[in-house]
């Protein structure tokens, strides 16, 4: 009888060791991914700056040429 409830707690722990390495390793990947997306995030952002801030020049050089064109400058 013991060595029937040593076997059932055996299993039991070795069920929980596993189920610990499964976790570890499933954390490993989703600190991966976040490395992953965060570094996406940053270069799409400084895109994004690039772009908002070369619209935003091409305004102003417009908008400089047609008052010059209109002579209001």
């Amino acid at each position: 009888v013991m060595e029937i409830e040593i076997k059932k707690l055996q299993d039991t722990v070795s069920a929980i060791h596993d189920e610990m390495f499964f976790l570890r390793e499933r954390e490993e990947e989703m600190q991966e991914l976040n490395r992953t997306t965060d570094n996406r995030m940053f270069w799409l952002s400084l895109l994004s700056l690039f772009v908002c801030l070369s619209v935003a020049g091409l305004q102003l050089w417009h908008l400089k040429s047609f008052f010059e064109k209109k002579k209001l400058i």
